[in-house]
């Protein structure tokens, strides 16, 4: 007797559950249609400055952060081309220093090489340059940089 009641118990709850309609919403189908969803990468072009201490070819601790920061921003683009110009107090004023010069732009060239950033075509001006913007006789260090450009496209660089 009592497993029949039982039996009866548990037939009414479900006869009782199957009756009463669903209160809670469907959400809707998912779309038939895949999202695409690819990120695009911007490859803007990247002009910076890097500069150096007075008779250095070094790179600084903020120097390496900013060749950092402009690798980090072209992965994923293809480089195509390098553009490297100094502007130097010691270079106008004697022309040995004129291979310091060169060694800078090198040292620019070289941590951006060690980074990943290739291109075929890679220009160097050591021309000794004097900077227009400063005065005449000066030693800021502003007047001891090498200014870089790097032209990128999208693609993948290798």
């Amino acid at each position: 007797m009592k497993r029949s009641m039982i039996a009866l118990a548990g037939l009414t709850i479900a006869a009782t559950a199957a009756a009463i309609p669903a209160s809670a919403e469907v959400p809707p189908p998912p779309p038939a249609v895949k999202a695409d969803i690819t990120p695009q990468k911007a490859c803007d072009d990247i002009s910076m400055s890097v500069y150096f201490p007075a008779y250095e070819s070094m790179l600084s601790a903020y120097s390496m952060r900013a060749v950092n920061a402009a690798s980090d921003r072209l992965t994923g683009c293809a480089v195509t081309v390098i553009k490297a110009d100094v502007v130097s107090e010691e270079a106008h004023s004697d022309p040995a220093f004129a291979t310091l010069s060169e060694a800078r732009a090198e040292a620019v060239l070289d941590a951006f090489h060690a980074r990943g950033i290739r291109a075929p075509d890679i220009s160097m001006d050591v021309t000794p340059k004097i900077d227009a913007t400063l005065p005449a006789g000066t030693t800021a260090p502003l007047a001891r940089r090498v200014d870089i450009v790097l032209t990128a496209e999208p693609g993948f660089g290798l």
